[in-house]
């Protein structure tokens, strides 16, 4: 008569979100090993990842203001309302070593299957470690999938040379959501990339939209973590904001990753982006003011070292890669930016908002003019912004600094420029023709 062991191991990999603090431990419980003489073994594995989860204006000669009917808010690329699913492998998959289970396992991940049961054929003395290497190698793939799983669970049972492995798992979004981020992105990029740009344009571009786009705000129809919510809903919390930058960059060809730390004792995400064999940190949601400000797109934490990202921001060094460069910290000033050609005029936070002109291709710098300017724009050969040095009025200027001109004598703000008018708020939404 045979003597076959039975073995019984679980083992919790536990991470756990408390909205809006990410918080993360693991645990590995005791094993217990009982020897019988049952022809069947069984062994289960548990890991589970939750989410706690005015009055008439005085105008000047040439500027004529009239009180404009409120428009929806302005994006720069819309979305389709829908999306087919993203389509589901075939269920129990056959799979003979670790390497075959973890695909087939990231397969049932990156379609966001709410289960999956994979068949394994061999020698099951090691299936412990197998379906555990197989886990890890999964899960750890793509940051963007494992952003976005909710939780999860794996068990399996198994005999002498045959092993049946099942899972459960759910996420921040459906796959009919995770679909439309797909389908939709891939518009975006198309729509706000071209092939003339550098990689740091790329990035710039991903930063400005989502910023541009976006309201930080958990009262979302839809999780407040997810890539989805930001995009469709156009709300949502850091972890959505980074989760959003992560797919937009990998799709204009950055190599990217996704950041779990903290701001204080609050969780936080944001993204690393590597550009010419270098490291740096990207924060979309802290470069996106709250309140939300229209046309306010910062630079503060684009490009960023770790040493100055360090003054506010704390992660596990030794998980990711160092960001020693300080190439970009140019930009860190930069706040409404507005771009004329290869020059970036923006609101300079580090000489009390005045504003300057950045030359890209150069990397020089200059005042434009002392005047403090915010809310940003240009069109047809002349820069608009609300004048802090006089007022908040409504001022125009040339790029080089020539024709300063104050068009009213309100306090203005959230410009936007749209159909041919310049749209602003004063006490009342109102445009001017261009």
């Amino acid at each position: 008569m045979r003597n076959l062991w039975k073995k019984l191991a679980i083992i919790a990999i536990i991470v756990i979100f408390i909205d809006p603090i990410y918080s993360a431990g693991k645990a590995v419980v005791q094993q217990v090993v009982d020897w019988t003489n049952n022809d069947e073994i069984e062994t289960m594995l548990l890991s589970t990842k939750e989410k706690i989860v005015d009055v008439t204006a005085r105008l000047s000669d040439n500027a004529s203001i009239e009180t404009a009917i409120p428009i929806e808010d302005v994006h720069e690329a819309e979305v389709a309302p829908t999306a087919p699913p993203i389509k589901k492998p075939e269920t129990k998959l056959v799979v003979t070593n670790a390497k075959e289970m973890a695909d087939a396992m990231y397969s049932y991940y990156s379609s966001f299957s709410p289960k999956f049961e994979i068949q394994y054929k061999g020698n099951t003395q090691r299936i412990e470690q197998i379906v555990e290497e197989a886990y890890n190698n999964a899960i750890k793939r793509d940051d963007y999938v494992y952003g976005h799983i909710s939780k999860h669970s794996i068990r399996y049972e198994y005999g002498r040379n045959k092993a049946t492995v099942f899972g459960e798992q759910s996420y921040l979004m459906t796959p009919e959501q995770a679909a439309y981020v797909e389908m939709n992105v891939q518009d975006i990029i198309a729509k706000i990339s071209k092939e003339s740009m550098t990689e740091v344009e790329k990035v710039r571009a991903v930063n400005d939209y989502i910023v541009a786009n976006t309201s930080y705000t958990d009262q979302t129809n839809s999780s407040p973590h997810s890539a989805y919510t930001v995009l469709a809903e156009h709300g949502g919390v850091c972890q959505g904001y980074a989760l959003l930058a992560h797919s937009m960059l990998q799709k204009l060809g950055i190599e990217t990753k996704y950041i779990v730390g903290y701001v204080g004792q609050e969780g936080h995400a944001w993204n690393l982006v590597k550009l010419d064999g270098q490291w740096y940190h990207l924060d979309t949601t802290w470069n996106d003011p709250v309140p939300d400000r229209k046309g306010a797109i910062r630079y503060q934490y684009f490009l960023v070292d770790d040493r100055t990202m360090a003054k506010d921001h704390s992660w596990i060094a030794e998980d990711y890669p160092k960001a020693t460069s300080t190439l970009y910290n140019n930009y860190h000033d930069m706040d409404f930016p507005a771009q004329v050609g290869d020059q970036l005029f923006f609101s300079n936070i580090s000489d009390n908002n005045k504003l300057y002109v950045f030359d890209i291709k150069t990397g020089k710098t200059k005042r434009v003019t002392d005047s403090r300017a915010q809310y940003i724009v240009y069109s047809d050969g002349w820069l608009y912004f609300s004048n802090y040095s006089r007022g908040a009025y409504l001022t125009k200027i040339r790029p080089d600094g020539s024709g300063e001109q104050v068009l009213n004598r309100e306090e203005t703000k959230d410009l936007f420029v749209k159909d041919g008018y310049l749209y602003f708020t004063t006490n009342e939404l109102k445009r001017m023709a261009l």
